[in-house]
Order: C-alpha cells, then sequence, then structure tokens
C-alpha cells in the first residue's frame, strides 16, 4: 500500500498462525484472518487472536519510477 508520495508498504497475505490468506477490511482498517480469528494493524502487529507475530514484511523500493517488491518464500514458525 502507498504510505506517501514515494513510500510503499508490502506485507505477506499469510497469516502467521496457520498461513491462511488474510484480507484488508477497509471499513475497520485490519487485516483480518478468516481460519482461526488472527486479527492485524495495518502496520503489520498483531491485534488480536491467536497469531503471536507480525505480519511478514516485503521490501519494497522504487527504482526508475517503477515500485520493485522482493518476496520471499511463506515463512514457517515453531509453535
Amino acid at each position: 500500500r502507498r504510505e506517501g508520495e514515494a513510500e510503499f508498504v508490502a506485507f505477506s497475505i499469510y497469516c502467521t498462525h496457520t498461513a491462511c490468506p488474510v484480507h484488508w477490511d477497509a471499513r475497520s482498517e485490519l487485516f483480518l484472518c478468516p481460519c482461526h480469528g488472527g486479527v492485524f494493524y495495518a502496520d503489520g502487529s498483531v491485534a488480536a487472536g491467536p497469531p503471536r507475530w507480525p505480519l511478514v514484511r516485503h521490501p519494497v523500493r522504487i527504482r526508475e519510477g517503477r515500485v520493485e517488491l522482493r518476496t520471499l518464500g511463506v515463512p514457517t514458525f515453531d509453535a
């Protein structure tokens, strides 16, 4: 998402609890996980539910007027 004129933030779509895909709820301004009720703030930090770790943040840069995103594999977390 865009955070300023030339600043972008990107998070993994996968919940850090069991890797279910989260979705952005514009009304509450939260990322929600439908599998076990995980909730994340807009900055990716945990708001509620079983996840113990924030959403994985992907490096983003602007190069020659293009937004470039480095993606990583699906993270695994020890319980």
